[in-house]
């Protein structure tokens, strides 16, 4: 070879594997975020599949620069820790499920020691009472549920709560052929679990307040108290978990009135949306009523953190929260008219259920002592 070419050639070499590396790391950058952020979060369980979900984790991922480690915790457990405890455990965000939970975490917490502090709702579900299909039909005709708008199931919870389930009125006396033994509203555990909570929220609320659009004041909670630990005391053992306790009661046969998360049969419906039979045996099975009114469950993020602003941010991202809604079934707290009752054609939903306001910290306090000491006065 020409010595005087040997220059030239080693120079198009070195360009040419210049080249090659720098497409490799353009490429390279294009598919992984330069630096990914790692966070921890504790949420209710119900959205522990949400958070699992593979086209979410990209999205996060790749066009937010977040990778999110989320154990599950029932929503009052996770907003009492105290912030030692969150600091020494490195938490960047709490995930539950209601605006109460928030104000319990506002109230028992100086937010001064989180100095990056944020909270904000990103997605919702109302709180709905799931009923079999031969106790739907024997509230209907009882004039306690009605079809409203031709299109979904109401139930006046006042009324349900006084007339029936205060007194211990057994379902023969409303001629039900399925349901036996009196008539009652499950749940899961209270102590733990949100959608447990919020139907206690609920009651307590018809019971004190005597007014289901206006929350109790802390005199009116207190006379109230007593009885709603009555009911809580009827519902006997009970799941600590959303996820699992709506499942339990579809196996156990859905005989029941059980208060659980809209999202709830959703998620179950399009998890079946390949299985016919088994479809046809949720819609068979169950049904869904809405309280009037109802309580909407906010899942607000709690950002403790400063890189969990970002997480608020990807959670708001209309393509996250069509996923939210289409598979899991969580309507927006971000865009008006996000969710369509037309995408689950095959279940009665309410466009827009009325809601009520659920009761301040001070009085959800009370009631959380009244379940976990039984401190009820």
């Amino acid at each position: 070879m020409n010595r005087s070419r040997l220059p030239v050639l080693v120079a198009v070499v070195v360009a040419v594997v210049a080249i090659v590396v720098g497409v490799v790391v353009i490429q390279s950058s294009k598919e992984t975020p330069a630096a990914v952020q790692q966070l921890t979060c504790l949420g209710g369980s119900e959205k522990s599949a949400l958070m699992a979900d593979t086209e979410i984790r990209d999205i996060l991922r790749n066009d937010f620069g977040l990778e999110v480690q989320f154990d599950k915790r029932g929503s009052y457990d996770l907003v009492q820790i105290p912030t030692g405890q969150l600091r020494d455990q490195q938490v960047d965000c709490l995930w539950p499920s209601s605006a109460s939970a928030r104000s319990i975490f506002e109230e028992s917490h100086d937010t001064g020691d989180f100095p990056d502090y944020r909270a904000e709702p990103v997605l919702e579900t109302p709180e709905v009472i799931y009923a079999g299909a031969a106790a739907t039909d024997a509230l209907i005709a009882a004039g306690i549920v009605e079809m409203r708008e031709n299109a979904y199931y109401v139930v006046d919870f006042k009324r349900l709560l006084l007339d029936y389930v205060l007194p211990k009125r057994k379902w023969p006396e409303l001629n039900a052929t399925g349901p036996a033994g009196p008539i009652r509203i499950t749940s899961t555990d209270p102590q733990s679990s949100n959608s447990g909570f919020t139907l206690l929220q609920l009651e307590l609320t018809v019971i004190a307040s005597g007014d289901v659009f206006q929350p109790p004041t802390v005199a009116e909670a207190r006379a109230g108290l007593p009885t709603v630990r009555g009911l809580y005391d009827a519902q006997g053992l009970q799941s600590d978990s959303s996820d699992g306790g709506f499942r339990e009661w579809l196996i156990q046969g859905a005989t029941s009135l059980y208060a659980g998360y809209e999202s709830q049969i959703l998620q179950q419906l399009v998890a079946y949306r390949d299985n016919g039979s088994a479809t046809d045996a949720l819609l068979n099975s169950a049904r869904m009523l809405y309280p009037d009114p109802t309580i909407f469950n906010s899942n607000p993020v709690l950002a403790l953190t400063a890189p969990a602003h970002q997480l608020i941010t990807a959670l708001q991202d209309p393509r996250v929260q069509d996923i939210a809604w289409k598979r899991y079934g969580f309507r927006s707290a971000a865009q008006l008219g996000a969710a369509r009752t037309a995408d689950f054609p095959q279940i009665p939903l309410a466009p827009q259920p009325r809601a009520t306001t659920p009761p301040r910290a001070d009085v959800t306090e009370l009631l959380l002592a009244c379940v976990r000491d039984n401190i009820c006065s």
